[in-house]
């Protein structure tokens, strides 16, 4: 007891009684029978009673807390019962587990505290991108965390890859299921306008919360069992960033660079929106924002022009001049649309990305990409002739070693061979299962040190199937969103595929850097053609499936992440069990405000992964009804013309992502430039030209990495770090005005 200063147990237990006080008043006005009135009262008793009384919670205990704050989340929101009372409540939850807790290093408190103040930057960066462009890039979190760090004590590489996990899983978590609500606000009222009314029904706070949570929570041990298998791989997005984790310490001149970008962006954004909310006009883009003074500009949509936004030029920037320019040169496709098909007409963005012929075009460039992917993985494989040949180096010691790498087992005792003989039998033993189960339970420290760390390939099925009860019980069978009811088969057949997609991703991922994963994508087919489930029904349950993937995957990049960087695989899981609990909370809100205002589908949030997405979910609903998609655009024009009008932008769309891929360029770039306002990619061309300036005068060193620039250079270059900061810091004033757009406007 005496460990935990009398003064902090004080502080607690005044800050429980406040508020177990306010609970009280509420009670006494006619609440006391309300369930999220109880649960307050309840919890703040207890709260006070621990302050006052109990040692210093462990890890254990910690876990409890985690579980409790869940267990009561998901309760009140599918009662309805989810209040300023029940936050109130799992704040003094959290708060009672930060004050009572003494982690161990590196997961240390300001460790903890800096992965959350840098997690609500990445995840806003990331929902923001999304939306934005399409295509995300979580920048800076370690130059972030090195900052804070920095000023909080001694910066050490340990404690910033605890931060690092918490920021990335977090943005990895919202990110995931994202296309579900974009998709459900654009579509919904395309397919029949009567269901408008249902969009603010269903895209609450409470919904998002349970989408991201659950997938999050279930899917992050999906792939653990082989985390071994992955851990071998290179995995080459988080080499670099595992060296620059490392070199930061010993730079610094970052701290002043990031933090000067930050203060420019940050003023020049504050001062954008002062001037949006004194004046009542609109600063998006050039020359739309010239309007008041010179009113021709008004005819020009914001979506055309040059973006008024220092980020997505700092993007331009991480993004690479080469493919900046072919993003570029997807939006003078899209812009040459609006010219010579639309007449130049002032359009909103929204209705300018529902014409056919982008679609189609996009859906061309998409086919190539995949059909590309599918050769590369059978230009892998060998065929007899190559084996034989590979398999005599082998024999003859002629093959290099570079890869090889050697694993010296400890011997066993004589009493484990018998166990060990039974391996096989007891993986399928069900009596080995409790038994395991019971280990677990009992101590889970002991149980994973004598596996050192490698957990069953059951508890990854085993967690799958809860996350099918649990869809289950909340989409089938409690219905707690209107006209939103999830098949249980759907559930049963489809969620497994989610294993498998998981894995052939996280090999590409771990092996190339790119995520390259269709096959979850593949349950939308059979789902639509054979089950007959509503829009929302599919997208929601197609996004719950990328959340668990994305859990999956943020878990096994961590784990490698910390292992170059000297950090426990147990402080990892930890870190990132974090990094999802703050995207549930922090993400739904983020979600939500930028659902509200500006709102999805236009020119601010033009969303081309959920207009994409949605159009595919409609396409084969109407497939499934013998109808061709698109079709419709067209009335005046017989349907066979039509389609055939049509497929020549999908051709002409699928062979120039084919030359593109036969130059080695990204033609995912293309898409995403035909999707994305021009006004956006005009706008990442300043952050590209800097980008070629730099190159040009500096020179651009390879790396052993997969061509990417020595990570020791990227953090000595002041351009890099001030445009991180620049990144940054619109980032921080657009999460103050999200925030106060849903807080303080009540929107």
């Amino acid at each position: 007891m005496n460990r935990i200063p009398r003064a902090t147990r004080s502080l607690l237990g005044g800050l429980f009684g406040a508020g177990l006080f306010y609970a009280l008043v509420v009670a006494a006005e006619g609440r006391l029978a309300d369930l999220d009135v109880l649960i307050a009262i309840a919890v703040e008793i207890v709260l006070i009673l621990g302050a006052i009384f109990r040692n210093p919670i462990d890890k254990k205990g910690l876990m409890y807390i985690s579980v409790g704050i869940l267990g009561i989340l998901l309760t009140t929101m599918l009662l309805g019962a989810f209040t300023e009372m029940v936050i109130m409540a799992i704040g003094g939850m959290a708060l009672y587990a930060f004050g009572m807790s003494e982690p161990k290093f590196p997961l240390t408190k300001r460790a903890m505290v800096t992965g959350i103040v840098v997690g609500t930057i990445i995840t806003f960066l990331g929902i923001y991108l999304n939306l934005k462009i399409g295509v995300v890039y979580f920048i800076g979190a370690e130059m972030l965390g090195a900052i804070i760090l920095g000023t909080m004590g001694r910066y050490t590489p340990e404690e910033n890859t605890i931060v690092v996990a918490i920021a990335n899983s977090s943005g990895l978590i919202s990110v995931g299921v994202l296309v579900t609500f974009p998709a459900i606000a654009i579509w919904l009222p395309t397919i029949d306008p009567a269901l408008t009314v249902l969009v603010d029904q269903i895209i609450t706070i409470p919904f998002i919360m349970i989408v991201i949570a659950v997938s999050g929570i279930f899917g992050i041990v999906l792939l653990l069992p082989w985390r071994d298998t992955f851990e071998q791989e290179r995995w080459p997005q988080v080499q670099p960033q595992a060296e620059t984790i490392l070199a930061l310490g010993s730079d610094p001149s970052s701290k002043k660079a990031v933090l000067t970008g930050m203060a420019a962006s940050g003023a020049w954004m504050g001062v954008t929106k002062i001037a949006e909310e004194v004046t009542g006009a609109s600063l998006e883009a050039l020359p739309n924002a010239l309007a008041p003074a010179i009113p021709a500009a008004g005819a020009v949509p914001e979506w055309i022009g040059v973006s008024n936004s220092p980020l997505i030029a700092g993007v331009g920037f991480f993004v690479g001049w080469r493919r900046v320019l072919i993003i570029t040169g997807g939006s003078v496709i899209s812009l040459l649309v609006w010219i010579l098909l639309e007449g130049a007409a002032p359009i909103q963005y929204g209705d300018h990305l529902h014409r056919a012929e982008i679609i189609y075009m996009v859906l061309g460039i998409f086919a190539a990409v995949i059909v590309k992917d599918i050769l590369s993985s059978r230009d892998d494989e060998l065929n007899p002739d190559e084996f034989s040949r590979l398999l005599e180096k082998k024999i003859d010691g002629t093959e290099e070693k570079e890869d090889s790498q050697f694993l010296i087992d400890r011997p066993h005792k004589t009493g484990e061979i018998p166990r060990l003989m039974r391996v096989k039998e007891e993986i399928f033993s069900i009596e080995m299962m409790k038994e395991e189960i019971r280990e677990i339970v009992e101590n889970p420290r002991a149980y994973l040190r004598s596996r050192r760390g490698q957990l069953p390939a059951w508890v990854a099925f085993a967690s799958l199937g809860l996350f099918i009860l649990t869809g289950i019980i909340i989409f089938w069978f409690l219905t707690p969103f209107p006209q939103l009811r999830i098949s249980w088969l759907l559930f049963v057949l489809g969620s497994p595929l989610a294993m498998v997609s998981a894995y052939f991703t996280a090999r590409a991922m771990c092996e190339t850097g790119m995520i390259a994963g269709y096959i979850s994508d593949i349950v939308a087919i059979p789902a639509i053609l054979f089950f007959r489930v509503t829009f929302q029904a599919i997208t929601t349950f197609m996004a719950m499936l990328g959340g668990l993937q994305d859990a999956a995957l943020a878990l096994l990049m961590h784990l490698k992440l910390g292992r170059l960087t000297g950090v426990r695989g147990r402080d990892i899981v930890k870190a990132v069990f974090i990094g999802i609990i703050l995207g549930s909370l922090f993400g739904s809100v983020v979600t939500y405000g930028l659902f509200k205002n500006p709102g999805f589908g236009g020119s601010k949030l033009p969303s081309p992964a959920a207009q994409l997405f949605g159009f595919l979910v409609i396409s084969l609903t109407q497939l499934g009804e013998f109808q061709l998609p698109g079709i419709g655009d067209l009335p005046e024009v017989h349907p066979i013309l039509a389609f055939l009008y049509l497929l020549i932008f999908a051709i002409a769309g699928f062979l120039a992502a084919r030359e593109l891929g036969k130059r080695g360029y990204s033609a995912i770039s293309l898409g995403v430039g035909v999707l994305i306002p021009p006004a956006t990619a005009a706008t990442m061309l300043f952050g590209a030209y800097i980008k070629y300036r730099t190159e040009k005068r500096y020179g651009s060193v390879a790396s052993p990495i997969d061509g990417c620039e020595p990570p020791i250079e990227q953090v000595r270059s002041r351009v890099t770090q001030v445009l991180s900061g620049v990144v940054a810091g619109e980032a921080v004033i657009t999460i103050v005005w999200v925030i106060w757009s849903v807080l303080l406007r009540g929107i």
